[in-house]
């Protein structure tokens, strides 16, 4: 920027007191969190990505007397994966022609199995033995610091091999929504980063294979949307505009065909 007479070190965002410099490797960098709002941020989202825009304002290295500043418009991508846009209004409007982008990390997710209903007792990792009858609880937890959106779970199915695309699924949730609800208790979804359901076990083909749980699951913004599933007794309606997470596996759960109780789910 020297070169162009301008100082790398005087630039501020959309909001004037904001600038967070640190310089590497003899290059000055300006950094904003990914958060709508911060430092004048905007937040659109398309049919793939959410977008973060801003722009920098650079002055004159002699700014002695009053001297307009340089704005560099800039926007980072995040991809969502969706299959339809986000309907989102953005204020004040910034200008993003000639910008530059950069493309982040999906969100990160993991689920558990937990001993009791309170969903906190989670059991290890790897294999568990529970006999038959026994209520599951399984816990999902998405990492993404733009707390606007919430997950939703939109498929959760069994199979007996640790392949999500195993043809022989047995489903617990399908189109976000209890495929039994004898069997499939539904305690949150599509309201915040975290969503928990119950279930029974049973056998799934009258033999006792290991089973594994899978579960698709989407983001949604809850700014400009409903994201909470509706579920009557007849009939599934789905949550429009939602964004695909890569999806879940835990297991083996293996079947203990001993008489006892289950006393570690008490």
């Amino acid at each position: 920027m020297t070169s162009f007479g301008l100082n790398a070190f005087s630039g501020n965002l959309a909001v004037h007191n904001c600038s967070w410099v640190r310089v590497r490797d003899g290059v000055v960098w300006y950094e904003v969190d990914a958060q709508e709002g911060a430092c004048g941020n905007t937040l659109r989202t398309n049919s793939t990505h959410a977008i973060y825009s801003n722009s920098l304002f650079v002055y004159p290295l002699n700014n002695t007397y009053f001297t307009p500043s340089v704005r560099l418009p800039f926007f980072c991508v995040y991809p969502l994966d969706t299959d339809t846009s986000l309907n989102v209004a953005i204020s004040p409007f910034l200008p993003l022609a000639g910008g530059l982008s950069g493309v982040g990390e999906p969100a990160r997710a993991s689920m558990s199995l937990f001993r009791n209903s309170n969903f906190t007792e989670a059991y290890p990792a790897g294999w568990v033995s529970l006999p038959v009858g026994s209520p599951l609880f399984v816990g999902i937890s998405v990492e993404e610091r733009d707390t606007g959106f919430v997950v939703v779970l939109e498929d959760c199915y069994s199979t007996h091999s640790p392949n999500s695309s195993d043809p022989a699924q047995y489903f617990l949730i399908q189109n976000k929504c209890p495929a039994d609800r004898r069997q499939v208790s539904v305690v949150e979804n599509g309201s915040s980063l975290k969503a928990r359901f119950s279930a029974l076990f049973f056998l799934f083909q009258g033999d006792y294979q290991n089973v594994y749980l899978h579960c698709n699951l989407s983001l949604c913004n809850r700014r400009t949307h409903n994201c909470v599933p509706f579920c009557s007794s007849r009939t599934h309606r789905s949550v429009s505009h939602s964004i695909p997470v890569k999806p879940l596996t835990i297991g083996p759960i293996t079947w203990d065909k001993s008489s006892k109780a289950a006393d570690d789910l008490q």
